[in-house]
């Protein structure tokens, strides 16, 4: 009789042990299937902490779990990813996003968002390239003190929507920085005319106590006298300010360079001084046309307008 209760004592205690043992597997289980469900919707929901913690703590349900260890992983690899984006290193930032596929097993979503991340990037990394050429050519032309065209090429970058967005920000202040010379080079220009209006000026009394003798004397030997300058209103003198040529267009950058260097503003001033009084009749467009005739025909810029 006692043998058969010592048999019984430990069946009983087989059974205890066992569902216990069971029952905490499953407890195990559950929890582990818990966070890896909790650890999809932070993915889901773009918490990406929130997925991290919940990997882990699935890695306490099942030590060494794959499929926990690749997604904690891989969650962690696409963080990476975004911190060098918003950092601007655009190239470290697409070769963690390419690991992203790498990782077996992973995450559906985080592959589809690397996906998207990468052609966003390759967009991102053309546009700098082509904004930084432009920005290269307006310090070109601020260089050669041509400034208007400077902030010509400059307003196609601030007039372009995706030029504003924040990948862009170390671009977008150099250009402003640039924009801002201009306009100090541009208020400093002088303007080639003023010169030889003071001295006009200043001769007109002398001029004048002498006309009617001097008018005379020209028509007799067949000489022009020199009209003075017109008395502008403010609106005409503001008006005669923006004139701006007969052969306005868009202006390229083949149109400011002779033999592949930008005209100067320089060589601008030099050929309206040769031009004298016709200087006023021409753009700055206009006298880098003639510039650029002269210099190819091998005549002077007074001949080259005499050919307009």
């Amino acid at each position: 009789m006692r043998k058969w209760a010592w048999v019984i004592v430990t069946f009983v205690v087989i059974l205890i042990v066992g569902g216990y043992a069971f029952s905490r597997h499953q407890s195990i289980e559950k929890q582990y299937h818990l966070e890896m469900e909790n650890a999809a919707a932070a993915i889901k929901d773009k918490n990406y902490t929130a997925a991290e913690n919940y990997f882990q703590s699935a890695l306490t349900r099942r030590n060494s779990d794959p499929t926990a260890t690749h997604r904690l992983k891989q969650t962690k690899t696409f963080v990476n990813g975004m911190d060098q984006l918003e950092n601007h290193h655009f190239s470290a930032s697409k070769r963690a996003f390419q690991q992203v596929y790498t990782i077996h097993n992973g995450s559906e979503v985080l592959n589809d968002r690397a996906h998207q991340q990468i052609k966003e990037i390759e967009v991102v990394q053309k546009n700098v390239t082509k904004y930084n050429k432009t920005l290269d050519y307006a310090r070109e032309l601020n260089q050669a003190q041509s400034f208007e065209l400077s902030n010509e090429q400059l307003d196609t970058l601030f007039n372009t929507k995706e030029f504003k967005k924040g990948y862009y920000t170390s671009i977008w202040k150099a250009a402003r920085a640039l924009q801002k010379s201009n306009k100090t080079g541009l208020a400093q220009t002088v303007i080639p005319d003023v010169a030889d209006n003071r001295s006009s000026s200043q001769s007109n009394a002398a001029a004048s106590e002498s006309s009617t003798n001097g008018t005379s004397q020209a028509a007799g030997n067949g000489s022009v006298s020199s009209l003075p300058k017109p008395n502008l209103s403010s609106s005409e003198q503001q008006a005669a300010n923006n004139y701006s040529g007969s052969n306005e267009f868009t202006v390229t950058k083949k149109d400011t360079e002779l033999n592949g260097k930008v005209i100067s503003q320089d060589q601008i001033t030099k050929a309206r001084q040769e031009l004298g009084n016709r200087a006023g009749q021409f753009s700055d467009q206009d006298v880098r046309n003639l510039i650029k005739e002269a210099g190819q025909k091998g005549i002077s810029v007074t001949d080259a307008a005499n050919n307009q």
